[in-house]
């Protein structure tokens, strides 16, 4: 044909060409190499270990968040019952009592004069019933003979009757003066750990003054505010899931077993209280926890880390990329639990365990381009699903 010129292709120009054409389809720095499919030429990419994650199964939870301190649930400040001076102090803090074991002692000189004065009392009083009776006794048979009025008789009775009533009150007397001697020797309430002393012996104590304090750290609590928002989903019974920063992180589990019933109108908050079991004694009070209330659990989920879920389109649709026969496979998903402690979502549909997903950056990754990982794919952490 005339003024066209004819080009003649060499082997070597074919590679030439063939090369340009790779270079010209590769993702920046990505290390693509040329692949020819059908008589078609697409790029090659090049994914890294860190941009790509295996799904695997995993117990995921989801739930209200939520922090605060650890306290003990009991709490006891144990008082002085009397104006006195300390003698003597039977246990240290750290020490575990049981209820009713000694505390401490008080200076008790004085209870015991009256606690022995009011004994003394009582047997008095117990002798001058039996002559009563004895006299009441024999002015009765004396009225049976006529040998006295009844006049005399009844005076003997109503006497009788009046050293019956002196003993009971001398009775309630000595009573009250033992129980009061008792109280000179402070005994706990109720069994726990002594968390505090606030005298030492020799000191004087005022009446209703602290002597020291004990807890109970076997079932600790923590007290945490909520948004209103949350309290349809919040109910006593439900399970919490802590976090305890200053012992490495380590799980613990708890459950609501109050909620107050008003909210603060400042913060528009409701507390809740969390009881948590310590039958070890391996936490104590004071810790700060982490966690959430748990609403929905996903036990043996397949799960992928959540950068692995995109939303596209105006719809929002999620989905993931999954390489799949050298190959990167774009999938519609449902999503299921999303754990964000774990940084891990379930996949209800379109990905299963074992498959490898991207959680790297996507841009020049379109459905069907040839893919190569370098290194090998990392599983998706989280915890073990429950068996």
């Amino acid at each position: 044909m005339r003024g066209m010129v004819a080009v003649r292709w060499t082997p070597v120009l074919l590679v030439a060409a063939a090369l340009v054409a790779g270079a010209c389809g590769r993702r920046a720095g990505d290390g693509a190499q040329a692949e020819t499919r059908g008589g078609s030429v697409r790029s090659l990419a090049t994914l890294n270990a860190a941009d790509v994650a295996v799904a695997q199964f995993a117990a995921l939870r989801t739930g209200i968040p939520l922090s605060g301190a650890l306290e003990p649930k009991v709490r006891v400040t144990v008082g002085a019952p009397m104006a006195e001076q300390l003698v003597e102090m039977y246990v240290n803090e750290g020490d575990r009592v049981e209820a009713g074991q000694r505390l401490a002692k008080f200076k008790d000189q004085v209870l015991q004069a009256a606690a022995a004065y009011a004994n003394s009392d009582v047997a008095t009083q117990r002798m001058n019933v039996r002559v009563a009776e004895a006299e009441s006794a024999r002015a009765v048979a004396l009225f049976a003979e006529g040998a006295i009025a009844q006049r005399d008789r009844d005076n003997s009775l109503a006497a009788l009757e009046g050293a019956r009533s002196r003993l009971a009150l001398a009775t309630s007397q000595a009573t009250s003066a033992e129980d009061r001697l008792g109280t000179a020797v402070l005994r706990a309430p109720v069994a726990g750990v002594v968390s505090r002393r606030y005298a030492q012996a020799g000191d004087r104590i005022d009446n209703g003054k602290p002597v020291m304090e004990l807890v109970d750290t076997r079932v600790l609590q923590l007290t945490a505010s909520v948004p209103t928002a949350w309290l349809p989903e919040l109910r006593v019974g439900r399970p919490v899931s802590l976090t305890v920063a200053q012992m490495d992180s380590a799980q613990v589990a708890g459950r609501i077993s109050r909620i107050n019933p008003t909210a603060d109108p400042a913060t528009r908050q409701i507390q809740i209280y969390v009881d948590v079991p310590n039958p070890r004694q391996a936490l104590v009070g004071g810790l700060f926890v982490s966690g959430r209330v748990v609403t929905k659990e996903a036990p043996h989920a397949v799960a992928v880390p959540n950068a692995a879920v995109r939303t596209e389109g105006e719809s929002r649709t999620p989905v993931v990329y999954v390489v799949a026969g050298g190959r990167i496979a774009r999938r519609p998903v449902v999503v299921g639990v999303t754990d964000a402690a774990a940084g891990l979502t379930e996949i209800a549909r379109a990905v299963a365990a074992g498959d490898t997903v991207v959680i790297g950056p996507i841009e020049g990754l379109a459905d069907g381009t040839p893919v190569a990982i370098s290194g090998a794919a990392a599983p998706a952490p989280g915890p073990q699903p429950k068996r």
